[in-house]
């Protein structure tokens, strides 16, 4: 309660954006997506500077919300790093509701009926539209099993069929043409199935 007061004595009844992702430890990236997705309320006047105008009590709030539940933006959700020229980023969970993880191991099953048993990491990033070191973490990370380990890692294509099914990999977010390609024809699959 006590740093609280002092941001109280610290700082006006409304703050700017600049002053919320400093109180808060924050990126400017991360301070704009909590307050465009209303996670904190504040007044858009639609001005170039000092657009937004926050509640300095709204903020508080916030803090002591994310003192018990933890970061309250998603886990990829602002990057620095985007590539916009390829459109936005999209997943599998936009195409499949709760409970339809067996069509995706269907679907990659069909399409890669005649690919070999034995794949590495880098046939794996080819065959989801993901990239090598974002398969590479889910290596690492166990998410992805694996035969052999690093540097060479070597996986069976059933663990590639489980590993698709998982909301791990239904979740992820690409914009590339590959995983495009991949989501498209998931839906064209779909419908003449």
């Amino acid at each position: 309660m006590k740093k609280y007061e002092e941001l109280r004595k610290q700082y006006p009844e409304y703050i700017s954006k600049i002053q919320l992702y400093q109180i808060c430890g924050i990126s400017p990236l991360s301070a704009t997506y909590l307050l465009q997705n209303g996670i904190i309320p504040c007044i858009d006047t639609g001005k170039r500077t000092w657009r937004y105008r926050i509640a300095l009590e709204d903020v508080i709030t916030y803090l002591k919300k994310r003192e018990k539940t933890g970061s309250m933006i998603p886990r990829g959700a602002v990057s620095s790093r985007r590539n916009y020229q390829n459109g936005p980023r999209v997943s599998f969970s936009n195409l499949i509701a709760q409970g339809g993880e067996q069509e995706i191991a269907e679907y990659f099953s069909f399409i890669y009926a005649d690919c070999p048993d034995i794949l590495t990491k880098g046939d794996v990033a080819d065959m989801t539209g993901l990239s090598t070191k974002t398969i590479l973490l889910f290596l690492k990370d166990g998410e992805l099993k694996s035969i052999a380990r690093y540097p060479h890692y070597v996986i069976p294509k059933a663990y590639l069929l489980e590993f698709v099914s998982t909301r791990r990999y239904i979740d992820c977010k690409s914009n590339s043409e590959v995983f495009k390609k991949i989501l498209g024809g998931f839906e064209l699959w779909k419908t003449a199935k």
